[in-house]
Parts: structure tokens; C-alpha cells; sequence
């Protein structure tokens, strides 16, 4: 694999925020935004090198399926972003 791109840093710092709140805060919402968002990062940029039958290292090319996986657990991420926005508008005018 070699390089880790900054993406894939990015993805995984959040990932673990993500674990980290689910254990700490039991608050599902908001880990599941921090691991959707981080997954995603993930899915997009990581890219794995092999072989071909001459023995050269290409770096192959992120599947489509898996990028458009990407994009949807980043707008996942967003709608929940927003979902728990207005949850936390609505708990704060009930007070």
C-alpha cells in the first residue's frame, strides 16, 4: 500500500472520534456522524497497488461502486448533521 493519503488520515482520525463518542457519550446520533463522514473519506481516496504480469506496481483505480458508496455516506453524513441540528433547536425551545 505505501502512501496513505491525507483523505485516508483524515477518514480514520474521524472514525476513531466517531468510536470514541459512541463509548463515551452513548450518543448514537452524533457518532454516526462522525463514522459516516470518516468512512467516506476512506472509501473514496483509498487505493490499493498490485502486480501485473510483467511484475510492475500500478496503483489501481478506485472501483465506481465504491466511490459512489463515498458520496453517499458523505451525504449521510450531512442529512444527519442536519437531522441533529433540528433535534437540538427543537430540545432547546422546549425549555
Amino acid at each position: 500500500m505505501g502512501k496513505i493519503s491525507i483523505v485516508v488520515i483524515i477518514g480514520i482520525l474521524f472514525s476513531a472520534i466517531g468510536m470514541v463518542s459512541l463509548f463515551l457519550t452513548r450518543e448514537a446520533l452524533t457518532a454516526a456522524i462522525w463514522l459516516s463522514f470518516g468512512n467516506g473519506l476512506i472509501l473514496s481516496d483509498l487505493r490499493f497497488s498490485t502486480k501485473d504480469e510483467k511484475g510492475n506496481t500500478y496503483v489501481k483505480q478506485v472501483p465506481k461502486a465504491r466511490y459512489y458508496t463515498a458520496i453517499f455516506l458523505i451525504v449521510f453524513a450531512i442529512v444527519l448533521l442536519a437531522l441533529q441540528i433540528y433535534l437540538d433547536t427543537q430540545a432547546a425551545g422546549a425549555n
